[in-house]
């Protein structure tokens, strides 16, 4: 059972960073996390999420085009 649970949680947070990184999901964390500040940087990385779903789809457009031009 511990083991089914261990893999339930990772797999949920590995869902849970996959649709952050498609821009499925916006994150936003708070200042503090259990009395502990969040890292400014770690805050900024988490937002910019859907600058990188953007920015994988520009690289997929250009390597379809790339993939076309060759055949």
């Amino acid at each position: 059972m511990r083991f089914l649970l261990g893999w339930g949680i990772k797999l949920g947070l590995l869902g849970v960073a996959y649709l952050a990184l498609t821009g499925g999901l916006s994150l936003k964390l708070p200042q503090t996390v259990m009395g502990y500040e969040v890292p400014r940087d770690v805050r900024q990385w988490a937002e910019s999420g859907t600058g990188l779903g953007d920015l994988a789809e520009k690289a997929q457009a250009g390597v379809k085009t790339l993939v076309d031009r060759i055949k």
